[in-house]
C-alpha cells in the first residue's frame, strides 16, 4: 500500500480546475450516477449487527415539516458517567443510510476511545444544501437548525464550536466541505473522506441534442437542486466558490482523504489546488491501491479523530486518555 500525505501546498499544476470542464453536462450526469452508488459495494460487506453504544433516534424536524432518524454513538461509559463531551457530525453517502458509518468501519470503538459523541443524521439524496426548487427539501437549515440543536438539548454535549466537527464521506464529504465552510463559525474542523467535492462546480455547457432522456432528467434533478450551471443558486452551493471567497484565517481545520484510483481524485486534486493558491492550511492523504471503498475510510477516520484531539475544544480527552493509560 502507498500513501501520500501532503499539507498546505501539494503540487497539483498538472491537474487543474479546467479539466473539472471537459464535456460538463457529462459530468453532472456522472456525478450523479458514479457518486450515487453506494460504497458498501466495492471491496466488502458490512455486517448487519450495530454496536451496543448505538442509538437509533426519531426527532421532529421543524424545517422539513416531519420526523427524521439520526445514529448517535456514544462512548461506552456515557450513561455512567457526568461530563459532557464534542461531537462530531458525520455525514452519510448518498446510496447510503445512517448506519453505514457504524457498519463499515470500527467507529464504536473510536468513540470511546476518543471520548466523543458521534451522528450521523438521515440526510436523504439531499447533498445537504438547500434545493433551489423545493422550499421543504432545505437540508442545509434541517443539519444547522434541528439535528445540531436537538443534539445540544438531549445528549451531554460541549454545545460549543470549538468543541464540533463535520466529516462526511462521498455526497456527505461533499455535504461536510460545504456546511463547514459556509458556517465555519459553527465548527472546529472539516474532513472530506473521497467527498464528491466537484458536485457544485459544473459550468455553464449545452446539453448534447443526442442526450438521452436518462440524462435530460439527471440534469433537470441537478438544476432543481443546485441551481443551473454558472447562475448565483449554484455558485452558492460550490465548494470551490467558498473557498475561493473565505477568509483564510476564518477556515476549521481541513482534512481531505482519496484513494488513488477512485474516480473523484481528479476533482480532489483540482480542488487542493483552490487552497494551495490561497494557501489555506489543509492536510491530504491518498492512498494506493484504493478506490471508492469502506477500506480505506475505516483506515483514515482514526488519523482524523487522533488530529481532533489536538485542536482546544478536544484537547481536555488527551488528559483523560493519558490517565486511562497509566491505570
Amino acid at each position: 500500500m502507498k500513501s501520500k500525505c501532503f499539507s498546505f501546498a501539494v503540487d497539483v499544476r498538472g491537474i487543474g480546475v479546467r479539466r473539472l470542464t471537459r464535456d460538463a453536462w457529462a459530468a453532472v450526469v456522472a456525478a450523479m450516477i458514479l457518486f450515487c452508488a453506494n460504497p458498501s459495494v466495492h471491496g466488502q460487506e458490512m455486517p448487519t449487527v450495530l454496536p451496543t453504544n448505538v442509538r437509533i433516534v426519531h426527532f421532529p424536524s421543524v424545517t422539513l415539516a416531519e420526523e427524521r432518524t439520526m445514529l448517535v454513538m456514544l462512548p461506552v461509559d456515557y450513561d455512567s458517567a457526568v461530563r459532557r463531551y464534542p461531537v462530531l457530525y458525520l455525514l452519510h453517502g448518498y446510496d447510503a443510510d445512517i448506519t453505514d458509518w457504524a457498519r463499515g468501519t470500527n467507529l464504536s470503538d473510536y468513540a470511546t476511545r476518543h471520548q466523543l459523541i458521534i451522528v450521523t443524521p438521515d440526510a436523504s439524496h439531499s447533498w445537504y444544501v438547500n434545493s433551489v426548487s423545493i422550499p421543504k427539501a432545505h437540508y442545509d437549515d434541517y443539519i444547522m437548525k434541528d439535528v445540531i440543536a436537538y443534539v445540544d438539548r438531549n445528549f451531554r454535549t460541549i454545545p460549543e464550536p470549538f468543541a464540533r466537527a463535520i466529516a462526511g464521506v462521498s455526497m456527505g464529504g461533499f455535504g461536510a466541505m460545504f456546511l463547514g465552510l459556509e458556517h465555519r463559525d459553527q465548527f472546529a474542523a472539516i474532513g472530506s473522506f473521497s467527498g464528491s467535492v466537484g458536485f457544485g462546480h459544473v459550468p455553464a455547457h449545452p446539453l448534447p441534442a443526442n442526450a438521452t432522456e436518462e440524462e435530460k432528467r439527471e440534469v433537470q434533478d441537478y438544476v432543481a437542486l443546485m441551481g443551473a450551471p454558472g447562475s448565483k443558486e449554484q455558485k452558492a452551493r460550490d465548494v470551490f466558490e467558498l473557498a475561493q471567497q473565505v477568509p483564510v484565517e476564518e477556515v476549521p481545520m481541513l482534512f481531505l482523504v482519496c484513494g488513488g484510483q477512485d474516480g473523484g481524485v481528479d476533482q480532489t486534486h483540482a480542488f487542493l489546488q483552490v487552497l494551495a493558491k490561497r494557501r489555506i492550511p489543509y492536510e491530504y492523504r491518498e492512498i494506493s491501491p484504493r478506490g471508492h471503498e469502506w477500506r480505506i475510510w475505516n483506515e483514515e477516520i482514526p488519523v482524523f479523530l487522533e488530529k481532533l484531539e489536538k485542536l482546544d475544544g478536544f484537547e481536555p480527552l488527551r488528559e483523560q486518555a493519558a490517565e486511562r493509560l497509566n491505570r
